[in-house]
């Protein structure tokens, strides 16, 4: 099969959140299954107007953003003109493309609705099956987040360009139920038109250690995620500055960037506690080094305001056998059982949060059993080629519902051909 993955996020030139890491799975363990895997996404260095390069199998197509294009250089304000301009460039590229490769899926996140401009374009003449992956609407972070405004520009044109971008999607496929369920609710798409797909890991490179040591004398904690008062990391910094009188030693890990005033404000929190030797901030860390930090940690904290999805760190975590301290918002209960491979928390609840580390670093067999559980969990259900074979069904699925239109317009193309003649 000859796929075309569309996402402006794509490690590790723009690995700024879940959806890059996703695409890249994804891309990665089609391409290894045989498939021939095409990545148009976005480009953070100056050059080609459009780089082509060949990375593990994937064709990986960089290309400019709106106003940086190579001989168009012109400055862009607003996110509602960029998102304009890029779904624009898109249809761009991907005709280009589209000369000499005949897509059997072009799959686009909806994230910005990258797909609009193609699929508001799409004709018997440059046709292809087309699949949205719903990773988190624009509509459902203004909801749940409240972010963007939704009296702002970018909120009423992106809401728009994503809800035709739904519309007109072959088959749609969802990161959780929660996502589906909004979507269906929002953009009054029929709810069993979307299937849900969580996400996968890979269970190869995210994998427990050889030994597990308990919390021993340096219990450790592990946030990753962007820094934003949104992803709880507040919440977990309260939380263990509560524990230290009875976990003196305790280490909470910080990976990731974001809002530097937030980091600073965190910082200058911890130095005035006098635990400044127990908050570590990491920054950003490669995909490489990100397994020996869950391998090394005692619990995975991350009680997020709200997941639409199910996030990457909850399965990696559980992939290398941590247990997971996550919010009962959103999609994290599709992944964390609680009390079986972690605790489900109340969002931005300070003491449940403390209580929920206590409870497993205090007890190292529950915390063991936990791990185990976790890492059950992902072979059985999150590990790669189990999340490929839904992802190849919803495709097939798309494929199928794209023929029937197909066949729709070229009837209704050759009855307007007779009735000319």
């Amino acid at each position: 099969m000859k796929i075309c993955l569309v996402s402006q996020e794509y490690p590790p030139e723009t690995a700024r959140g879940g959806i890059g890491t996703q695409t890249w799975n994804k891309a990665h363990t089609l391409a290894r299954l045989g498939h021939t895997v095409h990545v148009l996404s976005c480009s953070r260095t100056s050059g080609l107007e459009l780089r082509t390069e060949i990375e593990g199998g994937v064709t990986l197509h960089r290309m400019r953003p709106p106003g940086e294009e190579t001989g168009r250089d012109f400055p862009v304000y607003t996110s509602a003109t960029y998102a304009v301009g890029y779904t624009w460039n898109i249809l761009r590229h991907l005709h280009r493309s589209m000369r000499t490769i005949e897509f059997d899926i072009i799959d686009f996140a909806e994230y910005g609705a990258e797909g609009f401009a193609y699929q508001l374009d799409r004709t018997l003449w440059n046709w292809a099956p087309v699949v949205v992956q719903l990773h988190a609407p624009l509509a459902m972070l203004a909801e749940c987040v409240n972010w963007p405004p939704k009296d702002g520009d970018f909120y009423r044109v992106g809401t728009f360009m994503e809800g035709l971008s739904i519309k007109r999607a072959d088959a749609l496929m969802a990161c959780s139920a929660s996502i589906a369920d909004f979507t269906a609710a929002f953009y009054g798409v029929p709810r069993e038109s979307i299937d849900v797909v969580h996400c996968g890991v890979d269970a190869e490179t995210f994998r427990p250690g050889d030994d597990y040591e308990g919390a021993g004398d340096r219990p450790t904690v592990l946030f990753v995620g962007n820094i934003a008062n949104n992803k709880g990391v507040k919440t977990v910094v309260a939380a263990v500055l509560r524990l230290r009188s009875k976990y003196p030693n305790i280490r909470l890990q910080i990976l990731g960037t974001g809002d530097d005033g937030l980091r600073e404000d965190l910082q200058r929190w911890a130095q005035k506690s006098g635990a400044s030797a127990n908050i570590e901030f990491h920054g950003f860390v490669e995909r490489s080094s990100l397994p020996d930090f869950y391998r090394c940690a005692n619990v995975f904290c991350s009680p997020a305001l709200y997941e639409g999805g199910v996030a990457n760190v909850y399965l990696e975590a559980m992939a290398c056998g941590c247990p997971v301290v996550a919010s009962l918002a959103g999609a994290a209960p599709e992944a964390v059982i609680h009390d079986e491979t972690g605790l489900l928390v109340p969002p931005e609840d300070e003491d449940a949060v403390a209580a929920a580390l206590d409870q497993i670093l205090g007890n190292e067999l529950l915390a063991w059993q936990m791990g185990k559980a976790a890492r059950r969990r992902v072979e059985d259900y999150f590990a790669m080629d189990k999340y490929i074979v839904r992802v190849l069904k919803n495709y097939q699925r798309a494929i199928e519902c794209s023929r029937k239109k197909l066949d729709v317009l070229k009837a209704a193309e050759t009855a307007g051909v007779a009735c000319a003649s």
